[in-house]
């Protein structure tokens, strides 16, 4: 099934490998609500004949349910849930919570812990790259280059070329650019 543009703000949570576990039926059918939206949405923009941009709006709520579809069925084991809050001027504010019960990268952060952040998106010509502006463990304050440490960390661990936040990222979908509006995210297609 096809990436949606939505979940470029949670890209801190896809940096690590999520945990499956099931989700509610009405969660499931809110996030395959975003998703039939958005591959109809690539098929149009697909057409050869000019047409004037689209947009596509998220709600935070609907985005949220998309995170959760997409922890349980395509990210990896150690991701337990991803909450974001949707600001103006591509802000968001999240939580994300871990499970590394088991993994070597348990010796760097505790077993399980819940991650708090405040992030900017910027996004240019169908590309994204996120800035983290806070993060904390729990309570304690961390430097947002420590992202970039762990997604290097874990992605050596799965024989992975690291990454970091300050990498472009491409947008799915033929999506142009992002804009986000406090509880929802519009979508710019062409």
């Amino acid at each position: 099934m096809k990436k949606c543009a939505a979940a470029a703000l949670a890209l801190v949570a896809l940096s690590v490998p999520g945990l499956r576990a099931e989700v509610p039926p009405e969660t499931r059918d809110r996030a395959l609500k975003v998703i039939a939206a958005l591959e109809k949405l690539e098929a149009d923009a697909a057409r050869p004949k000019p047409r004037a941009p689209q947009s596509y709006t998220v709600t935070e709520s609907d985005l949220n349910a998309w995170i959760a579809y997409r922890i349980t069925t395509e990210m990896g084991e150690f991701v337990r849930s991803v909450e974001l809050r949707l600001l103006d001027d591509n802000r968001a504010e999240g939580k994300i919570a871990i499970d590394l019960s088991g993994s070597p990268a348990s010796v760097l952060l505790p077993a399980r812990a819940d991650f708090f952040f405040s992030a900017r998106g910027e996004t240019k010509v169908g590309k994204i790259r996120i800035t983290i502006d806070s993060l904390f463990l729990g309570t304690q304050s961390l430097s947002p280059a420590f992202i970039d440490t762990v997604i290097s960390v874990v992605a050596g661990l799965e024989g992975q070329p690291a990454t970091s936040l300050k990498d472009w990222y491409p947008l799915p979908y033929g999506i142009r650019r992002l804009q986000s509006r406090p509880g929802r995210l519009i979508c710019y297609y062409q």
